[in-house]
């Protein structure tokens, strides 16, 4: 069988006991894992070496490779000195006839050589939009932003989530193989088959962080005083000073309850008896929790920032929102067969779209063309 290997450490956090994943591109790497062992595939994962949790027995197919201990090596000179190396040689070792990159970094240039060197094809995911504009300003310095263009242009195959980036990608790499594929989703039939009853609270999820902007959040929930809303999710550390300043607003609004980080076993049963999943982000490529929403039947109320392809207006999966006083006046005059509608085109369109097994056969064909 051929061998894809992941290199992403943080999708170890979803595989071991007491692990605490932490963003969406762990969660669709490891659906893109079992995606592609279902259709064949050795998946292997690398892991750092002095990380000893047990792997959950639902996760025993997957081949755990470690690599350098992050506690090691002179404060400088670790990554030349300890963690590359160890790197090269769990490439050498394992020797995948696939890598799989969920989010390039400055480092991954050197991953990407390494696998030329070694006949491994290099596989690049683009995880968000800001990756391919002027955005990326805003997140990574120079020196960054230069190794992931440089990663990019070594890369053998770029998959998209969204139309933007495809098209972005087309543009900057025009001899690139480049796929527009869309997030998988194992499908859950105890919770597809639910209905939608005894509706609570408006659900947001996400980890607080400027990208997901909780300034507007606070606009919203302030405004909208009649509805409850449950915010899961953490700070990420060195939190930004605007986020910072609107957690302490938000804890002060009467309808606003934080519930901390939802684990990946509870993330349905906490947006089943949700009225809707809200997003405030100013950017996103393609929210894993946009899938989750819709294996419950929960609309998503989003702005024309993020939507994309366009699919919850051209698929009416919820309302599409550019101020928060426009939202209020949606809310006021959506009927109830009019929600019923929406919650039931969301779990078709899921069904359709973004089943697992039938995109991991994709992206194989994508893989070996």
């Amino acid at each position: 069988m051929k061998k894809i290997l992941f290199s992403q450490i943080q999708n170890v956090e979803l595989l071991v006991e007491n692990g605490r994943p932490r963003g969406g591109s762990a969660v669709e790497t490891l659906v893109w894992m079992k995606a592609l062992h279902e259709n064949g595939y050795d998946i292997y994962q690398f892991r750092h070496e002095d990380d000893q949790r047990k792997v959950l027995k639902e996760y025993n197919w997957v081949n755990l490779v470690p690599i350098y201990d992050p506690g090691k090596g002179m404060k400088w000179l670790r990554w030349i000195t300890h963690r590359w190396p160890s790197i090269y040689k769990a490439l050498k070792r394992t020797a995948p006839d696939f890598y799989y990159e969920s989010i390039p970094g400055w480092s991954s240039y050197f991953s990407a050589l390494a696998c030329r060197k070694m006949g491994i094809k290099y596989i690049v995911r683009i995880a968000n939009d800001n990756m391919l504009d002027e955005r990326i300003l805003l997140t990574h310095s120079k020196f960054e932003q230069f190794f992931i263009r440089e990663t990019l242009k070594q890369s053998d195959r770029i998959s998209a989530q969204n139309i933007y980036q495809y098209q972005r990608l087309r543009s900057l790499y025009p001899q690139k193989k480049i796929l527009k594929i869309s997030n998988p989703i194992i499908v859950h039939n105890s919770f597809i088959n639910s209905p939608k009853e005894n509706l609570q609270y408006i659900a947001w999820v996400a980890n607080f962080r400027f990208q997901k902007n909780l300034k507007l959040l606070y606009e919203i929930a302030k405004l909208l005083d009649t509805e409850n809303f449950k915010i899961a999710g953490e700070p990420l550390h060195n939190m930004d000073t605007e986020t910072e300043e609107y957690i302490k607003k938000i804890s002060k609004l009467g309808n606003v309850e934080f519930i901390g980080v939802v684990n990946r076993e509870s993330i349905l049963e906490f947006l089943l008896p949700a009225k809707y999943l809200l997003n405030t982000s100013r950017y996103e490529g393609f929210s894993n929790t946009f899938l989750e929403a819709m294996v419950t039947g929960t609309p998503i109320i989003t702005t024309p920032a993020v939507n994309p392809d366009e699919i919850i207006s051209k698929y009416n999966l919820g309302i599409i929102y550019s101020e928060p006083s426009e939202l209020k006046e949606s809310l006021t005059k959506i009927t109830e067969e009019e929600y019923r509608i929406k919650s039931h085109n969301c779990r078709e369109y899921l069904k359709s779209y973004h089943e697992h097994l039938q995109l991991g056969g994709e992206l194989s064909s994508f893989l070996h063309s």
